[in-house]
């Protein structure tokens, strides 16, 4: 049997500075979650960095880090502490080894406190409804479904996520795997939007540019926007 190819979401491409940018995370709060982070009074010592396949020896992500640091952020902005992520990470995978990177693969909700996860228990609709608090040590909490928070990835036909809207972008911006090299763009083309933000800034206005590009003036100035809160 040939070996699978690989696969170029996996690749370490991303500085964690162009990350920071690109999904508007603090760029000291990236680097605590991608490559752990000195604790203070043992300088010699480190917390653990919460996403546990960054390529440390170049320090840069792949676009599937990029996605678990989308979620992460999602997560955080529904006032989970950060803590409970942590302690429902390890549990997953501890105890469901086969699934290393458990954001990208497995329902997460919350209830603004724990991490919960759906889905775990079976396909039977009673099954489904059942939430394993992750952070909890796998408690079962039975209750109704809970907002969900990953409405800004897009995925592909074999479930994996290859495309992320970060949040400042809307639905206009998006971040493919594979389009203009994994950067942002705007959504259903390959203009990136560092490039039209620069030729704004150079004194083109909004209406030439959409012009040129054929696309709406609502899509060259939500790339503008994205663009100036990097």
């Amino acid at each position: 049997m040939p070996n699978k190819p690989p696969d170029r979401r996996e690749k370490p491409i991303y500085s964690v500075e162009e990350a920071s940018e690109y999904l508007g995370i603090p760029i000291n709060t990236l680097y605590a979650w991608t490559l752990g982070r000195r604790k203070p009074k043992q300088p010699d010592q480190y917390y653990p960095a919460v996403l546990k396949f960054v390529d440390r020896r170049s320090r840069r992500l792949s676009f599937f880090d990029l996605v678990e640091a989308h979620i992460l952020r999602a997560a955080t902005e529904k006032d989970i502490p950060l803590r409970q992520i942590k302690n429902g990470l390890e549990f997953v995978r501890e105890h469901y080894p086969n699934h290393p990177r458990p954001l990208l693969t497995l329902d997460f909700r919350t209830d603004g406190k724990y991490l919960l996860v759906g889905g775990m228990l079976g396909s039977k609709e009673k099954d489904i409804e059942a939430l394993v608090n992750a952070s909890r040590h796998g408690q079962l909490e039975m209750t109704q479904i809970i907002e969900e928070y990953l409405q800004l990835i897009g995925w592909d036909a074999s479930g994996d996520p290859d495309t992320i809207f970060p949040k400042t972008g809307g639905r206009v911006v998006s971040i493919t795997s594979g389009i203009v090299s994994g950067r942002p763009a705007i959504e259903g083309t390959r203009i990136p939007t560092a490039i039209i933000a620069q030729r704004f800034r150079a004194g083109e206005t909004v209406e030439e540019l959409a012009a040129e590009y054929n696309i709406t003036t609502e899509a060259i100035e939500a790339a503008i926007k994205y663009e100036q809160a990097a």
